[in-house]
């Protein structure tokens, strides 16, 4: 029986790229969100308008680049899309609306019409998990695994949507958890010596007149040295995330200060502004308020196992011993 101060929830212990990077970049923004489950009442446009372009991108991947097949992507993007956000509110939000999109799926299809002639589509969307210590189970969602005709090497081409490129914004995919989440998937699912990698596959949505838009792909190429490094990188965030989990355990709502799950103020103004950056100004311990969402929030707990389909099979469990032993190894290959 746990001595927690608040409601345990099982998805605690459920960890995905996503979440992990969530915790890196601040460990309180982690606790308001998958700890006590908060989330803005409110849809969010970035969100919202970037799974719509993943379900047009995985239909262009499987049905070809035809005028034909980027319609119906625009006709599958538009649907996803107007669940959330109604025609009044493009304005608002340009220029990420169904219209620029449609715009943008006619250029992508132009530019990488040879896309399939190049590239074996192996799966699209695809689930899997895989241990990353031996308390802990990494769940993946990977938007596509290809194949190389030419070359016969592997790699997820990963879809990405922004407002501008930039060398920062590629700098950030080569070291981010992300993309050494995907290529850990990708070494558990097949032969070592055929991984490549992550390709980041960016459409940038311009606010200005022209050009309207600009695409970039950023090839995050991980050898088995690599592979090393980002597998002992994770397991040190695992030892700290235990370690806040372990001090939340004796916390109580009557200490001055929660202990566990510190602030790290470095990433306040990551995306717009964090969401909980009122409540880190405002309380020392938000044990005190954890009763209830504020107003404007509501409590979800973000689960990747719900994206796996009913009987789908989960890919890429190996036991840990397993996986730490084949990264090793391919290590010491290739010195």
């Amino acid at each position: 029986m746990s001595n927690y101060p608040i409601p345990t929830h099982p998805t605690w212990e459920i960890i995905d790229p996503s979440k992990m990077k969530n915790y890196i970049e601040c460990p309180r923004s982690f606790f308001y969100r998958h700890i006590l489950g908060w989330v803005g009442e409110n849809p969010n446009n970035h969100l919202v308008f970037g799974q719509a372009w993943h379900i047009a991108m995985e239909h262009l991947l499987l049905n070809g680049y035809s005028p034909e097949s980027v319609l119906i992507a625009g006709n599958k993007l538009e649907e996803s899309y107007r669940r959330e956000f109604s025609g009044e509110s493009d304005d608002l939000y340009s220029p990420k609306t169904p219209f620029r999109a449609i715009l943008a799926l006619n250029e992508y299809g132009n530019k990488y019409k040879n896309d399939l002639d190049k590239y074996e589509v192996l799966y699209t969307e695809t689930h899997g998990a895989v241990p990353v210590s031996e308390k802990f189970i990494l769940f993946y969602r990977i938007d596509s695994i290809l194949r190389d005709k030419e070359h016969g090497y592997i790699f997820s081409l990963e879809h990405k949507t922004g407002t501008t490129f930039s060398n920062k914004w590629a700098m950030q995919w080569p070291l981010s958890m992300q993309v050494g989440a995907y290529c850990h998937a990708l070494y558990c699912l097949f032969p070592p010596g055929e991984v490549r990698g992550v390709k980041i596959n960016g459409t940038f949505f311009k606010r200005t007149k022209a050009p309207l838009f600009e695409f970039e792909r950023v090839p995050c190429w991980k050898g088995p040295n690599q592979m090393l490094i980002w597998f002992e990188n994770v397991n040190t965030y695992i030892h700290d995330l235990d370690r806040d989990f372990a001090t939340l355990e004796g916390a109580k709502d009557s200490d001055a200060v929660l202990k566990a799950f510190p602030m790290r103020p470095t990433s306040c103004d990551n995306y717009y502004g964090c969401p909980y950056h009122d409540f880190c100004t405002t309380w020392s311990n938000p044990l005190q308020k954890a009763d209830e969402p504020p107003i404007g929030f509501k409590c979800e707990f973000w689960d990747p196992r719900t994206e796996v389909k009913e009987n789908e099979e989960v890919k890429g469990f190996q036991p840990i011993e397993e996986i730490e032993g084949m990264i090793r190894s391919m290590s010491n290959v290739s010195k």
